[in-house]
């Protein structure tokens, strides 16, 4: 099994549109070569000062972006990528813009415990930008992990240091490697910055999987 790093945010709907590209890829480069890919979600924040109980998203936009029409036109761009992707994006429904530390430590979590956090990052994403969800809210957060399958306990287990660890250690990885931006896609020595058109992406995860022996992640050996 070939693993897929891909760090993304919940807040990023590049991430969104990049991730489901990522997603159709991968089963076509699957069924075409009978390998098998992990994609392994890493965390970063954009915004690491967001209050804990997230902003107003009028005004986060409005200052991030300079004025509120700058805001409505980078949105109007993802609405119409998303449309391929099957994505909805009801920015409407959208009322604040989350802090995501508790939403990377969900992800976290889906993925010791099963193996699927870029399945829940997925979720987390359309519950943000789809349904207008508040994904920084704990009780959301709980009830999307229990609907996906880890138990009726999410919010305690979410408390847990290890996971806090495991996002701190994934962001300062992202800050040693000088990312300034997501989505970026690492398979083996190549990095791939933005929502790489599909056809794109699984020709490079083609050439991957069909690699010699010894040759995988991108090193070679006898």
């Amino acid at each position: 099994m070939l693993t897929l790093e891909l760090f993304s945010d919940l807040i990023c709907p590049w991430c969104y549109i990049g991730g489901r590209r990522l997603q159709r890829a991968v089963g076509i480069v699957e069924e075409r070569t009978g390998r098998r890919f992990h994609i392994r979600h890493h965390a970063f924040e954009l915004n690491p000062e967001m209050p804990p109980e997230g902003m107003d998203r009028r005004r986060y936009r409005s200052e991030k972006f300079g004025s509120w029409e700058r805001s409505l036109q980078l949105d109007a761009g993802t609405v119409l990528a998303g449309r391929g992707e099957g994505i909805v994006f009801d920015y409407e429904a959208m009322t604040r813009t989350p802090n995501t530390r508790a939403g990377h430590r969900l992800i976290a979590l889906a993925e010791r415990e099963a193996g699927r956090g870029a399945t829940m990052a997925d979720r987390l994403l359309a519950a943000h930008f789809s349904e207008g969800q508040d994904i920084g809210d704990t009780t959301v957060l709980s009830r999307l992990g229990t609907e996906m399958g880890l138990g009726a306990d999410v919010a305690a287990r979410l408390a847990d240091p290890a996971l806090e660890a495991t996002v701190r250690e994934e962001e300062q990885l992202a800050e040693h490697m000088g990312l300034r931006g997501v989505p970026l896609l690492i398979v083996g020595d190549q990095a791939i910055t933005g929502a790489a058109e599909t056809e794109a992406l699984a020709e490079v995860l083609e050439s991957h999987a069909t690699r010699p022996p010894g040759c995988e992640e991108g090193v070679c050996s006898l």
